[in-house]
C-alpha cells in the first residue's frame, strides 16, 4: 500500500460484503484490488473502482460504458504495446458507484508518480524509468490506429474547450492563481482563427500518462482509466510531457521519439501545452498548498511560459539549437 493514503472510505466494508469481496491491497482511496471471499491466498483478482459523489458517479458510469461498449471492439492484434484493461460488471449499492475490472500482473507505475509535495522522491515523474518514454510513444501510436469515425456517439469528442476556458479562468483569477493580463494574453491566442481549426483526432483513455500505465511481461503496457474520448494527438501527446515535469531526461527522450515519428507542428503543440496545463491547474485548484503548491506553481509556469512561441520552439529544438 502507498503510503501515505487517505482512510478507506467507511462504508467500503459493506460494499464488499455486497460483492462478496475481500480487500488485498488499495492502489489509491478509490481503487483497490481484491479477491473473492471464497478464493484462497492473498493473489488480487478484480480491481473495484467507487465513488459516492456525483463527480466520481458520472465518471465510473461513463468509464464503464467505454470498456464495456468501446474497448472489446478494438482490434488488439494491430497493437504494437497497448493493452486495454477488461470489464467485468458494474453497479449501484444503494448511493455507492462501483464498477470492477479483470486484475493484470504487471508493474504499477502509479507509485512513482505524484504531484504531492510530501513525496519528493516521485514528484513530477521522478521515479519513472526512461524506457517508459519509449512505450509513451509505442502507445501513442497504437491508440492513433484506432478508426475514430467507427466510435459509437456516445464517445466524448474535443469540442467548445473554450467556452469553459472563459468561466474556469475567472475562477482562477479570484482564486488568485491567474491575474487578468495572461488570461485576456491567452483568450487572444485563444480566439485566433488558427485554434479555431482543432478537432479530435484520436482515441484516447483521457488522462494519458505514466501514472496510469501497467508494464506487463514481454514488453506489453496496460492503459488504465479510461474516461476520454476523441481528442486532438498534440493534446494527448503534451500532457505526458507536462507532467513529467520532475524528470526533464524522460522530458528530452519522450521529445526526440515524438519527432520521430510524427509530424511535429509546433504552433498545434503549443495549443496543447496551454490547454492541457490550464486543465491541471483548474483540477488543482482546491487542494491544500502544503499538498500540490508546488505542482500547481509548476503548471502555472508551464502556461504563462507557453504562451511564447520561442519557449515552445525552444522544447523542440535539436540539442545544438538549443544550445545556441
Amino acid at each position: 500500500m502507498e503510503p501515505p493514503l487517505p482512510p478507506l472510505h467507511p462504508r467500503l466494508p459493506e460494499l464488499l460484503d455486497h460483492l462478496k469481496l475481500r480487500l488485498i491491497d488499495a492502489i489509491k482511496w478509490n481503487v483497490l484490488t481484491c479477491a473473492g471471499e471464497e478464493d484462497e491466498g492473498d493473489v488480487p483478482t478484480v480491481v473495484l473502482k467507487f465513488g459516492t459523489d456525483r463527480r466520481k458517479a458520472e465518471s465510473i458510469s461513463y468509464e464503464a460504458r467505454v470498456m464495456r461498449d468501446v474497448l472489446p471492439g478494438l482490434e488488439e492484434d494491430m497493437f504494437e504495446r497497448l493493452v486495454v484493461p477488461e470489464y467485468l460488471e458494474h453497479g449501484v449499492y444503494e448511493d455507492i458507484h462501483w464498477m470492477t475490472m479483470r486484475y493484470m500482473e504487471g508493474e504499477p507505475l502509479v507509485f512513482k508518480w505524484s504531484e504531492l509535495g510530501f513525496k519528493p522522491e516521485t514528484l513530477g515523474g521522478r521515479g519513472v524509468d526512461l524506457k517508459v518514454a519509449d512505450m509513451a510513444v509505442d502507445i501513442l501510436r497504437d491508440l492513433r490506429l484506432v478508426d475514430i469515425g467507427s466510435l459509437p456517439s456516445f464517445v466524448r469528442r474535443f469540442d467548445d474547450w473554450f467556452d469553459g476556458f472563459r468561466l474556469k479562468s475567472e475562477t482562477l483569477i479570484i482564486q488568485g492563481l491567474f491575474d487578468r493580463a495572461t488570461v485576456d494574453s491567452a483568450v487572444k491566442l485563444f480566439t485566433s482563427e488558427k485554434v479555431r481549426r482543432y478537432e479530435g483526432s484520436m482515441f484516447t483513455n483521457g488522462d494519458f500518462y505514466p501514472r496510469n500505465f501497467i508494464l506487463l511481461p514481454q514488453g506489453k503496457v496496460a492503459v488504465t482509466d479510461w474516461v476520454g474520448g476523441v481528442d486532438p494527438w498534440e493534446f494527448v501527446a503534451m500532457y505526458s510531457w507536462l507532467l513529467m515535469w520532475g524528470n526533464p531526461e524522460w522530458q528530452d527522450r519522450y521529445i526526440s521519439l515524438i519527432k520521430d515519428h510524427f509530424p511535429v507542428d509546433v504552433e498545434e503543440m503549443q495549443i496543447g501545452l496551454l490547454i492541457k496545463s490550464f486543465d491541471q491547474v483548474y483540477r488543482w485548484r482546491e487542494m491544500p498548498e502544503e499538498h500540490v503548491g508546488f505542482a500547481r506553481a509548476q503548471m502555472l509556469t508551464y502556461f504563462r511560459s507557453c504562451l511564447e512561441m520561442d519557449y515552445v520552439s525552444k522544447i523542440f529544438a535539436d540539442e545544438e539549437e538549443k544550445v545556441a
